[in-house]
């Protein structure tokens, strides 16, 4: 006799035997007792979860010779047929290669007939999202009202793509994934009566890796135990590419310490070992994962299921790094596993993704950055920077400067201008000064002067340019975006008249504050002039008109209009010329 794989010998045959499913197990055993049983069915979940084992169970259930009750025999003919696939009153469909509607046609003739031997016919539809729009609307009628000897149970693992009309035709019933400890129980039962050798960390590993699957981990333990007769974690490692816990430490810390050589040599050992680094990307994360649950928690106990070296690297490693730094890290390293899993060369876009979080480690704590900058009121506090416009067009020049001693740029009693409050030292080591006009109040301290009271018994001597650079940093003292916009003028200097030229570009919000209130700008500048100064603002239009005007215009031009007609064309863009 051929050789029966463990993942169809140990097939379940009752509702008990089911892994994780107790929810459906409970609303199917009392739908029999109780005689509600429903006319079709849609059993979803992951694959290897039981649902076609499922829809098994249930027509052995139903058409069991035995005392009827919600477990069958298993003996009588009925049910041995239908363990084996035989029994002709259990019809099982792949909807992925009967999905046309000549296929539910023929169906749909066949439900007519009464079953052979049994109470029920029941068609087991496995992969039933595979079938067309088309088939699934040919089968709603029959769904929902069939004949009282069939039911169906419809088997997927995408019930999101079962259409709508059809899941409101059924009962629901959706599988889920088997736990961890389950999946390893039941692999430990079989192993000890198919009489494998294998370790208990082994047996962990094999559940992990079925990722909730029961199928799976019997694939995978029928599969190691042709690898090896005694079978332990690194036989488990080797066949299915699980990372080393030493790799998966070493690149962690490596990447937690910040150290940036030590990523490509380990990642250059995984190349050389033959690891797979798609499946070692994965692997790290929950590495991580399990890095920042141990750090959180107080016990991880029913949180973690690690081998004594999985717990000793990591109780190792959190000792060292804050939850905040582990959770950071973690996000990242979620990040480049996609990239990873999707690159073109694998290897670097780990690298230069783990290189990236690796800058993590230079980051500061933010309570630290705050006794750093003496925010506890412990630390000194770091020495104020002067503020991008406290600085000056125009500072006090080291040497004699050839202006009058009654300029605004001279202190007013003969000696240097006093520091502003918030000096700073330069790069060159000289104190910046403001070059503006200060005054001393009766306490003793540096207040800006406003605008007083003209001095017309002398003359200040101002270019076009100076006088504008005075404004700006007069004004500037006080209103830094008003200055930013004074700065957009061209300023022009008469004996008695200052005109300032805003481009129509700049009319609506540089133009505007000063023509509102023209008299604070007079006698700012009539005060640094030394002399009444009238204010005069003019707002200048580009020389080029708008590209639709000048489209119109040209298009009146009789040559213009000529060259249309002759050639069938369109004025696309117009350039003036500058007149020599």
């Amino acid at each position: 006799m051929s050789y029966l794989v463990l993942a169809r010998k140990w097939r379940p045959q009752r509702f008990q035997d089911l892994i994780g499913q107790a929810p459906i197990v409970q609303v199917l055993r009392n739908s029999i007792e109780q005689g509600k049983l429903a006319h079709a069915y849609v059993f979803s979940g992951p694959r290897g979860v039981g649902k076609t084992s499922t829809a098994r169970i249930l027509a052995k259930t139903l058409n069991c010779k035995g005392d009827p009750s919600a477990a069958p025999c298993g003996e009588c003919a009925s049910c041995k047929a239908i363990a084996e696939g035989a029994d002709i009153d259990v019809i099982e469909i792949d909807g992925a290669s009967n999905n046309s509607v000549d296929n539910i046609r023929d169906l749909r003739e066949r439900v007519k007939y009464a079953p052979s031997g049994g109470n029920y016919k029941v068609y087991i539809i496995d992969e039933a999202h595979m079938l067309s729009t088309s088939a699934f609307n040919a089968l709603l009628k029959t769904l929902e009202e069939p004949p009282p000897h069939v039911i169906f149970v419809l088997a997927t693992t995408e019930a999101r793509k079962v259409p709508l009309t059809v899941m409101s035709r059924c009962q629901h019933m959706p599988f889920r994934r088997a736990s961890t400890g389950a999946i390893k129980d039941r692999l430990k039962h079989i192993a000890g009566n198919e009489k494998i050798n294998i370790t208990d960390g082994a047996l962990s590993l094999v559940a992990r890796a079925a990722d909730g699957s029961i199928r799976d981990s019997l694939t995978i333990l029928d599969q190691i135990t042709s690898f090896s007769s005694d079978v332990n974690e690194e036989n488990i490692k080797d066949l299915l590419d699980i990372a080393n816990t030493g790799a998966l430490a070493d690149v962690a810390l490596a990447v937690l310490n910040g150290e940036r050589e030590g990523i490509f040599r380990h990642i250059e050992a995984l190349i050389e070992h033959g690891t797979d680094l798609r499946a070692f990307a994965k692997d790290l994360i929950k590495f991580f994962r399990d890095l920042l649950v141990a750090k959180v928690s107080s016990s991880t106990e029913g949180l973690l299921e690690l081998s004594q070296e999985e717990k000793s690297a990591i109780d190792s490693i959190i000792a060292d790094f804050p939850a905040e730094h582990l959770t950071l890290v973690l996000s990242e390293v979620i990040k480049a596993e996609a990239d990873v899993r999707t690159a073109f060369s694998p290897r670097v876009s780990l690298e230069m993704s783990l290189l990236k979080v690796s800058y993590l480690s230079s980051f500061m704590d933010i309570n630290e950055a705050i006794s750093a900058l003496g925010g506890d009121g412990q630390g000194a506090r770091p020495s104020s920077k002067p503020k991008k416009d406290n600085y000056r067009i125009s500072r006090t020049p080291a040497t004699k400067s050839p202006v009058s001693d009654k300029s605004p740029l001279a202190s007013t009693d003969g000696s240097p201008p006093a520091p502003p409050e918030n000096a700073s030292t330069a790069p060159s080591g000289r104190k910046k000064t403001s070059t503006v006009t200060k005054k001393r109040s009766t306490s003793g301290k540096t207040a800006l002067k406003e605008p007083s009271t003209v001095d017309t018994t002398s003359e200040t001597f101002f270019t076009d340019e100076t006088i504008l650079k005075a404004l700006v940093q007069r004004i500037e003292e006080s209103d830094h975006i008003l200055a930013s916009k004074l700065q957009k003028a061209r300023a022009s200097l008469s004996p008695d008249t200052l005109s300032l030229t805003f481009s129509d570009n700049d009319a609506e919000i540089c133009a505007k504050p000063f023509k509102d209130n023209p008299e604070f700008l007079e006698k700012l500048a009539s005060e640094l002039r030394a002399m009444p100064t009238r204010l005069e603002i003019h707002i200048t239009h580009s020389e080029k008109e708008s590209s639709n005007g000048l489209k119109e215009r040209m298009k009146s031009e009789p040559v213009v209009m000529e060259a249309l007609d002759l050639f069938d064309g369109r004025i696309v863009h117009v350039r003036k010329l500058k007149e020599d």
